[in-house]
Parts: structure tokens; sequence; C-alpha cells
């Protein structure tokens, strides 16, 4: 260790030294402020950037001029030269985008090969150390040879700015020291030949682990490539030509890579080629864009996508889950984070219901330039509904107004977009996904925001679960969450996280959102009910009714998860004609074929069957996986017009053995082009059997809602009903009606949802309704939005319970009169 220090010392005596140490951490300390500055697109970085070129362009000039006329005077600092020219490039990237966002590890790496070469340069003696240090400095010295090779096409225009600017000359800064510092190797590898073998096997490590990589990606890159090639050969045109590979691409690291080529991975497909400085990506996908030199080099040695930048980002919404990254942006939502987050649960057992209020406090790191748009993405449980959302505008909660989806959004459009003012937006969006946007947010105005959803708890043969919301959103991960549940009555609650009773409340703290649930005893429904103006929601066990049901046809779904045994079970079925969709191509399944028509199904992992060509009074068994293309994604596919077209009249029926259900399926159980029901294995072959298939029973009056096994049925008002039950009962019945309507007119584009006003009534966001809050009362007025007079209002976890009937409403004004009588007596009394 001294004789360390004592190099140390002896090092920082020579000539120049600790001036070099002084300009050098001050131009390093500078640039680390400016990459978190241009990281949140902040203005503090570009004068930043200007003092740190002014210091580190007078220093270079100098101790250039110094090294030219005496170079073995100087030569000790030449590192200081190279550390402080790579500065300078990454400051003037600022500036001018050459080299667009780089990832944190470059910037380490390149600091690494900077700090080893004042080692290397400076050793004597052969050791242990020194060759490790030799090791570093060539994997490191791999990313300044990128450097050079990227700026190569824009070497003549370095020369020119050089003679205009003096910029320019930053253009061939990392071939300079790429030549220069070969040439002061050359001399300590001649000096012991290991030197060069450790420096070598630092390059070479590099490019084996570049070569692993990028043969992975052609290995993924060839298999797209063959169902690009199938596809030319299908005779069914009439899905997207995207839509294949889709469905026999699993999701992966290094397939998500290749498709998010040129949309948020830089790509220079010519390295050698002059590439002009504009940027790059998608504006149609709101992700960060990233120059990745270890995925920009391997993109260079794949073979090419056939694919359209459109048909990539559809990929990655149906196979990745993208969709939230595909959602229309008024302003960027970059740098956002997700600050605070309170979960509130409050379970109502009686109902089998749940309601769910979340608030989170958004803010930006750093002060940027312009506002920010936050966008939230909600995946609601089957059958739940948005039914609150407020904004805090100045300090003072604003709630949400309900109207039409389409005032809504073009008064969204106008304040966001042209008056750049408070407004906030929750959207219903196909699969029962909730979108809410929020604007404006910056480093001076972090927004707070709430929003509300009621549930149904999902009910099995002896509990019911509660399942936590999938939220996505600005950099949830970090945030600290407050999760808290409350439940009416006295049942017992399980949850898979750990919650600690608190004053009558189940509390846990955490970071970011976790996926949990909380399970309790199933209940018999007795006589929970409320009663709104002059009718009466009560919720009943559902009806299932086993019809007889003798299919024409038995249709396997098949996909990559169904078993050899699953396959099996069906065709052993006595009488029975089984069959299976290969595109349009139908194929019957049989004791001798099923292994093979396994086996070609072995690749396919989400299905899109010809719904509209299969034989009518079918029953289709289904194994849904969780992700497909929904119905958004194949909108303008002759497909989807055929499905909307030529599917219900064929009373089919599906049974799903699985317990989840893809996007694709739960679009087709919504707008019930067929019956489907879901059940276990053995359960369907039972009811194949016994040539039954179980519906649920339903009238004009009444609301299933399955997931709970309950039915909310609307009667009229009278003396005996008592409205004990939470107003979210009234809001499910209502929801449901939307949606029922909603599918009886989907084909006609001229007939409006006669409950529209039923929805408003309710407050709840369904595909005809929407939420907005609006910073004045008169924005509402000139965007003609109405504020909600005699509705239910937003629901809250504070305000749920049942309203008083009329007799109800005299028992309380004349005890409050009592009461304000007897204080004014005793006020004067005591005069």
């Amino acid at each position: 260790m001294k004789n360390k220090l004592q190099l140390f010392k002896e090092y920082i005596q020579n000539e120049g030294v600790i001036m070099s140490l002084v300009v050098s951490s001050l131009c390093l300390f500078l640039l680390c402020i400016i990459l978190i500055c241009s990281a949140f697109d902040s203005r503090g970085a570009e004068p930043l950037c200007v003092i740190s070129l002014i210091f580190e362009f007078t220093y270079c000039v100098t101790l250039s001029f110094f090294l030219l006329r005496k170079r073995e005077k100087y030569v000790h600092l030449l590192p200081f030269l190279f550390l402080n020219w790579l500065i300078g490039c990454f400051c003037l990237n600022v500036f001018f985008s050459i080299f667009e966002d780089l990832p944190v590890w470059v910037y380490l790496i390149t600091l690494t090969f900077c700090i080893s070469n004042f080692f290397i340069y400076s050793t004597q003696n052969k050791s242990n150390t020194a060759l490790a240090l030799f090791f570093i400095n060539g994997l490191s010295y791999s990313l300044i040879l990128y450097y050079a090779l990227y700026l190569l096409p824009i070497t003549l225009l370095s020369v020119i700015g050089i003679i205009v600017l003096g910029i320019g000359f930053y253009g061939l800064v990392p071939a300079i020291i790429s030549i220069g510092h070969l040439i002061r190797l050359v001399k300590l590898f001649e000096e012991d030949r290991q030197y060069f073998i450790s420096f070598a096997s630092g390059i070479l490590s590099v490019l084996i682990a570049l070569f692993v990589f990028t043969y992975r990606l052609n290995i993924e890159s060839e298999r797209i490539s063959q169902n690009e090639i199938a596809k030319s050969f299908d005779y069914n045109d009439d899905l997207p030509a995207y839509i294949k590979i889709s469905q026999h691409l699993e999701p992966n690291f290094f397939n998500e890579i290749l498709l998010k080529k040129g949309i948020v991975y830089k790509s220079s497909d010519d390295f050698f080629s002059f590439r002009g400085l504009d940027s790059f990506g998608s504006s149609k996908y709101n992700e960060r864009k990233v120059h990745n030199p270890f995925i920009n080099i391997a993109y260079a040695f794949c073979n090419e996508l056939n694919l359209s930048t459109d048909d990539r980002i559809n990929i990655l919404k149906s196979n990745f889950d993208k969709r939230l990254e595909t959602e229309e942006q008024l302003w960027s939502g970059e740098d956002l984070f997700t600050k605070d987050i309170k979960e509130d649960v409050k379970i109502y057992p009686e109902a089998r219901l749940a309601y769910t209020e979340i608030t989170m406090n958004i803010a930006c790191e750093k002060e940027s330039w312009q506002d920010k748009e936050a966008i939230y993405y909600f995946q609601l449980p089957e059958g739940s509904v948005a039914t609150s959302l407020s904004l805090w505008v100045n300090g003072i909660e604003r709630k949400g107004v309900l109207t039409t989806k389409e005032k809504a959004q073009a008064a969204y459009k106008q304040i966001v977009g042209i008056e750049s003012r408070d407004p906030s937006l929750m959207q219903w969006k196909e699969g029962n996904k909730i979108v809410v946007r929020v604007f404006p947010v910056n480093y001076e105005k972090p927004r707070t925001f709430k929003c509300g959803f009621t549930t149904p708890l999902q009910a099995g043969n002896n509990e019911m679960k509660y399942q936590s919301l999938s939220i996505k959103g600005p950099n949830i991960s970090n945030a600290s969450t407050l999760s808290r549940i409350q439940i009416t009555g006295d049942a017992k609650v399980r949850t898979s996280k750990d919650f600690e009773f608190k004053n009558n409340f189940y509390v846990n703290e955490s970071k970011g959102l976790d996926d949990w649930e909380a399970a309790i005893p199933l209940n018999k429904i007795n006589s929970s009910s409320f009663t709104w103006k002059d009718k009466t929601y009560k919720v009943k066990e559902i009806q299932k009714v086993n019809v007889p049901f003798t299919a024409s046809e038995i249709i396997l779904d098949l996909n990559s998860s169904w078993t050899l045994n699953e396959i099996e079970s069906f065709v052993n079925l006595p009488q029975k004609s089984i069959y299976a969709y290969s595109d349009k191509e139908k194929k019957e399944i049989t004791k001798e074929n099923f292994k093979e028509i396994q086996w070609e199904f072995k690749n396919l992992h989400y299905s899109l069957l010809p719904l509209y060509k299969i034989t009518k009074n079918s029953l289709i068994i289904t194994k849904s996986g969780a992700f497909s293309a929904n119905f958004e994604e194949l909108n303008e596919s002759q497909y989807l017009n055929k499905i909307k077209t030529g599917t219900k009249q064929q009373n089919l029926k599906v049974i799903n053995i699985s317990g989840e259900i893809n996007p694709f399926w739960q679009t087709v159980k919504e707008q019930k082009y067929l019956d489907y029901y879901q059940a276990s294995l053995q359960k369907s072959l039972q009811m194949i059997n016994q040539n039954q298939f179980v519906l649920y029973k339903t009238d004009e009056n009444s609301v299933n809602i399955e997931p709970a096994n309950i039915s909310i049925q609307e009667t009229a008002k009278d003396s005996i009903s008592k409205s004990n039950g939470p107003n979210h009962i009234y809001r499910m019945y209502a929801f449901g009606k939307v949606l029922e309507e909603q599918v009886k007119i989907q084909n006609d584009t001229l007939a409006a949802n006669k409950y529209v006003p039923l929805a408003k009534d309710a407050n709840v966001v369904t595909p005809i309704s929407s939420l907005i809050v609006l910073e004045t009362d008169a924005d509402y007025e000139n965007n003609g939005i109405e504020k909600n007079v005699d509705t239910l209002g937003n629901a809250s976890i504070k305000n749920d319970g049942a309203v008083p009937e009329p007799h109800e409403w005299v028992m309380i004004i004349i005890g409050l009169t009592t009461l304000l009588f007897y204080y004014q007596r005793n006020k004067k009394q005591k005069a």
C-alpha cells in the first residue's frame, strides 16, 4: 500500500499533473450534471455544456501544443488529454444529437478506458494487476473503436466543422484516440508480449460476447423469416400479414430487441454511409429512444425483418402487451415517475363486490422546458367498472364529470393540445381496460389524481377472492405504496402479502405495486340491495341452467399449451367428430393422427378461429393463454368484418378449460358473439357426454355478474324493500346494461345506445361515456359539457351506503330540528 501511495505522490509531482487533475475533475463533475439534466430534458444542461467545453477546449489546446513541442516531457499527461477529449464529445452530443441517448454503461466503460490508461501508460514491472489492467483496457478500447467507426461517415463534415467553427474536431476525436492509443501500446507490447496477450484477450472477449449475442438474434430473426415465408403461401388473406408471425412468436428478450429495431434501439444498417444528424424512432411508440452500441453492431450482422414499423408495433402490442406505449400522447411523458401510491380497498361480502380507490402522486425529477403528460393503464378484472376520477387543482380536489366519450376526448385535446391547461381524462378501452391521462406535470408542479373501480369478487367453491388491479404507468416500481383493506361485517380475510391489522384496517407498506389477492369465506346471498329513485336493485344468486345441446361438431382450438393427454381425452369420446382449424383449413382429429396434429400446433401460441365458417351448433373447446391480438389490432381486416357479421347466427358454444382468457376471447365473450363457459377438463367432458351446456338465465331487468356468481335485478321500489347495500350494486347494473345494449347495436352505425342516461346516472365509464376533470366551470360550459345533477356522482371509499328513504329523510330532519331547538333554548338560558 505504501508503495502505491508513494508512486501516486511521485506522479502528481510531475509537471502539469495537479492542474490536469483539477480541470479533469471539474469537467467530469460538470458532465455528470449535464447527463442527469439532459436525461430529464432540463434547460440547465446547455449552459453547463458551454462552460465545460470552454474549460476542456482551452486545456486540450494548451496540452496538445506542449505535447507537439516537447512530447517526452509531457507524455505522462496523455491520459488526461484523452479523457477531456471524450468529455468534450459527450458534451457536444447534447447540442448535436449524433449518438442519441446512450445507456449508462457506455459512459462507465468509456471512463474505465480512460482510468486504465493512467496505469498501463506508467507500467514499469509486470504483475498480475498490470495484466488485468491491460485486459480491462482492451475490453473498453473496443468501445472507442466503435465510436471511431460510427463517426467515420461524417469525417468530411468534421473537417469542414474544424475550419468553420472549430468544434468539428470532436467528430475526429475517437479516431485520433484509437490511433494514438495503439501507437503508445506498441512500445509497451515490445517490452513484454504478455501485455499484448492480455490486451488482445480483452478485445476478444467482447467479440465472443458479441458473436454469441448476434448468433442468438439471428436464430430469432430466422424463425420470424420462416413464418414470413410460410405466410406468403397462405390463402388466408382475411388477416393482416403480421398475424402469422405474431401467432408463432414466443415473447422473449431477443425477439423484442429485433422488433424494436429503429423504433426504440438505434440502427445503423450501413456504418460507412452518411446518416445525417436527424433523430430516429417512431412517434407512434412512446418509449425512450436508446443508442446501444452492442445492439447496434449486432443489428448490422442480422437479417432484416421484412416487417413494416406498424406491423412490428402491432406485434409488440399483441405479444408483449405494449399497448400503453402506443397510446396517443399529445405531450411527452418520458421523464415522469410515480412518487406515492395509496391503494384503498373496501370489500362488501354481502354483495360480493369491492371498491378500490387508487391515489397517485406524479412528479418530474428535474426541471424541463416543456410540460409532461402522464398516462396510466388499468387492466380491470372481468366485470369491473371505473366509477370515479378526481384531480387536485391548486390544492383543491376537483371531481370528474361524466359525459359522452366524444365530448370528453374533444375537450381534452382542445385544452391540452391548444390551451395547455389542467385536465384529466378517464377512458374505457377494449378488453375492459381503463386509460387515465393527467396534464400538465412538471418539476415545479407535481400532480395528484384519484380514481375508483368497482369490482366483483371471484366466487369459488368455498371462498371469494379480491384480485388487485394491474396498473402500468410512469416508473411505478419505485413508488412508496400504502395498501389498506377494510371489510364490512366480521368476515375473516387471508391475503397473499403481509397485512398488519391496525384500527380495524389491514395495512401494508411496500415499494411499487405488487400483484396480490385477498380471500374471504364464501357467503350466501341474503338481502343485499340498493334503492335509487323509484327502483330497487337486489343482489341474487346467479341462475345457471343446464340446456340440452348436442354439438354438430367439436372444434379444438389448439395451440402450444395443449398436451397430448388433453387432446386424446376428446378424441376418445364415443361417437363424436373432433376437428381443428389450421388457418382456414378444417382437419379431422382421430386416434391415428392426433399426435401429428398436436405437433403441427406446437409453435402456435394463440389462434384466431374463423368463427364465421364453423358449422352451426358447434362446440369449441379452447385453452386460452395470456396474450393475443385483440379487435383493435384487427380493426381494418376482412377477418374482423366477417366475425362481426357472420358469427352470431352460427349458435356456437365455447368452453375454456384454462384459468386464463386472452384479449381476443375476452372481447368475443363480452360482445356475446357466442355462448361462453369456463370449466375444467373433466367438467367439459362430462357436459359433452351428457349433451348439455350451461347457460346463465337472463331477463330484461337483470344483469349477470359471472365472476361473483350473482345477478342484480331491478324491481319497482316498495315499502318493504330495504336499501342496505352499497351504491356499487346500481353502478354494476348500469354498466352491464350499457354493455348489453352496445352489443346489440354494434353493427348499426346510426343507432344510439338507449342507456346513455343510465351511464350518466350511475357515473360509470363505458364504451360510450368517459370521466373528465377540467380546471374551471367555464371550461365545462365552453366545451358543451353539463355537470351531473341528481346522479350518484363519483364513487367514494367513505360514502358508499344506502340512500335514506323519504320517510327516513323526514325523521332525520325532525331530529336535527329538535336538536337545534334545544341548543338555542339552552343558549338563551345561560345568557
